[in-house]
């Protein structure tokens, strides 16, 4: 018998040997996850092992739709393992290259697009980069974790099919434009969409290394993403033979990666800290775990854990007092200085000169008729047919010493599922769904504009948990006058797992995009400190009560970024619709035999 009949012989073998560990890895993680009330890591051994098993199961014959596999396997991976906290986030820089050779051999073996094979294999790599990256959003649901992992991957997907379409109907000279302009309009839309979710885009990987960009305050995140597409699509172009001249080529390669490392480095030695007096600022971190304790315990416990944890860390000199996302439930602001929380810790407030305390609380309001335009508002029938009108908001105040005014900012970054349900006149029937997985069909109230909490020594950016992973936006902050940036959040959701971690390195992205300090209060995960340059000082840990106390220099210096925003993303969405109407353009000629 030959050898390479012998090989297909075993393979089947070979399948099964795989596929059991897999099966039974998969069932034990379930089994854990059904006992334990935390699940930790087990759902990516869950939805690895079963997906694997799976491919394994439809494991292709053909030994050319193998390599695609193998390809697609590679890149899933080394995306995956490209996002922080790992190790080896520099693999972002050569992820894309057996995904693009995938694609191109697709092409050629066909000799005209597939669009089903493509999507296909990339598909599958995306489900593993989604997976690996961001298995820890199960933890919060798991029907609507699993759900937003195999969803954004078949978005990924459905546009590698449009580079693919796009990129094999015109001249070879346009593939690097197609490539990397498509794939940031993608990230870009990612943005602002129901379902936006810009977690995993590039530039954001590269939150591991804040010394290798600072020049994000020039371009910002996106320009993150387009180094490193960039870099990938030169090594792509490298490996296959882009010409006979490899030194040339090399050298093009080698520069693209150490130019904006050595610009960064010197940015990171020279750039120095504002002339402003620092100012005192104490992070209280409560550490109440929110799926059994932090909507479970009295109002009055909770309120005692933030009074010691303040009054062990400030005094006269303090200036600013920072509490979590959330912190006091159902404040209605109808009532705001009737509530007795608000009474205790105002009183806290007016025991130091000169103190304030921003915080974050869930509130609501009661609103009259004339109140319900261009609010998302519910509704209740009391036993005698009369109609209340009410609203809800993730919200931040600002409590001063000495004063009975507050000043209030409502989230406007609202996370899908829990806090608005995307696409709701178009999906208005999975209304009973969505309130079963613990959703909100109505969603929560949104401001257009950002506020900044004023009055003291810092014009404060009240930042509430998702909205600190998108640039711009924070951005709208600093162009109406923060001098810092306070980050409210609560991380507890995601149990001890990378989420926390990947949380509070996009956060230190604005710091760097709009060189301004941050003061970062997570319920748990981490409590900090960020420079300008985006070190992160004075770290909490994971599961931990305690508060911290630091200084922050406020900032009045406008970065370009800050200035004029996302233009790199903005530039590649033109480029796109320009490719796309010389695509039209080309189709039609084709077709019709123009």
């Amino acid at each position: 018998m030959k050898n390479g009949e012998e090989i297909k012989l075993a393979r089947p073998w070979i399948r099964v040997a795989a596929i059991v560990p897999l099966l039974l890895a998969g069932s034990y993680s379930a089994w854990q996850m059904l006992k334990l009330p935390l699940w930790g890591w087990w759902p990516l051994v869950l939805i690895l092992s079963f997906w694997m098993a799976g491919v394994l199961l439809l494991y292709p014959k053909d030994i050319i739709q193998q390599k695609w596999l193998g390809a697609a396997t590679l890149s899933g991976v080394f995306l995956g393992l490209g996002f922080p906290p790992s190790m080896l986030t520099w693999l972002v820089f050569f992820a894309w290259i057996p995904l693009l050779h995938m694609e191109h051999s697709v092409f050629q073996h066909y000799q005209r697009v597939k669009p089903g094979k493509v999507w296909l294999y990339s598909y599958h790599a995306f489900v593993l980069w989604n997976v690996i990256s961001t298995f820890w959003v199960m933890n919060t649901a798991l029907v609507a974790g699993i759900v937003a992992n195999f969803l954004n991957a078949a978005l990924m997907a459905t546009v590698m099919v449009l580079i693919h379409v796009v990129r094999h109907q015109l001249k070879p000279v346009w593939s690097i434009f197609i490539f990397i302009s498509f794939w940031i309009s993608f990230e870009y839309v990612h943005h602002f969409w129901d379902i936006s979710w810009p977690w995993l885009a590039h530039g954001n990987a590269l939150s591991q290394y804040p010394w290798a960009i600072q020049w994000y305050e020039y371009i910002g995140a996106f320009g993150g993403s387009l180094w490193v597409l960039l870099v990938n699509y030169t090594g792509y172009k490298l490996h296959a033979g882009w010409s006979d001249r490899k030194v040339k080529q090399i050298v093009i390669y080698a520069s693209l990666v150490l130019i904006p490392i050595i610009f960064s480095l010197w940015i990171w030695n020279t750039i120095e800290e504002g002339s402003a007096d620092p100012v005192s600022v104490t992070v209280v971190q409560p550490n109440f775990e929110p799926h059994y304790e932090k909507f479970e315990i009295p109002q009055r416990e909770q309120s005692m854990r933030f009074l010691k944890l303040s009054f062990d860390h400030i005094d006269s000199t303090t200036r600013y007092l920072v509490f979590p996302e959330t912190s006091f439930e159902s404040i209605r602001l109808n009532t705001f200085r009737e509530n007795p929380v608000i009474n205790l810790f105002q009183s806290v407030v007016d025991s130091f000169p000169n103190l304030r305390l921003v915080t974050g609380i869930s509130s609501f309001r009661v609103l009259e008729k004339d109140q319900l335009k261009d609010i998302t508002y519910r509704t209740h029938v009391g036993s005698r047919g009369d109609t209340t009108f009410w609203d809800i908001q993730n919200s931040a105040v600002q409590l001063t010493s000495g004063e009975q005014d507050y000043q209030v900012y409502f989230k406007s970054k609202l996370v899908p599922g829990p806090e608005m349900f995307p696409f709701k006149e178009f999906l208005f029937f999975l209304e009973p769904i969505v309130d079963k997985l613990g959703g909100s069909y109505e969603g929560h109230t949104k401001q257009a504009e950002r506020s900044v909490f004023t009055g003291g020594p810092i014009n404060v950016a009240p930042i509430i948990c998702y909205e600190s992973i998108y640039g711009d936006f924070v951005g709208g902050y600093v162009r109406k006058g923060a001098t810092a940036l306070f980050i409210v959040t609560n991380d507890g959701w995601w149990d001890l797992t990378p989420g926390h971690i990947q949380h509070l390195k996009l956060g230190t992205l604005r710091a760097i995009e709009h060189r301004r300090p941050i003061a970062r209060s997570a319920n748990t995960g981490i409590s900090c400190f960020i420079d300008i340059r985006g070190r992160i000082i004075q770290p909490t840990k994971y599961g931990e009560t305690i508060a911290i106390q630091g200084e922050v220099i406020p900032e009045t210096r406008i970065t370009f970024y800050t200035k004029w925003g996302d233009l790199v993303a903005k530039f590649a969405s033109l480029i796109s619709a320009v490719i796309f109407l010389a695509f039209i353009f080309s189709f039609g000629r084709r077709k019709f035999n123009l």
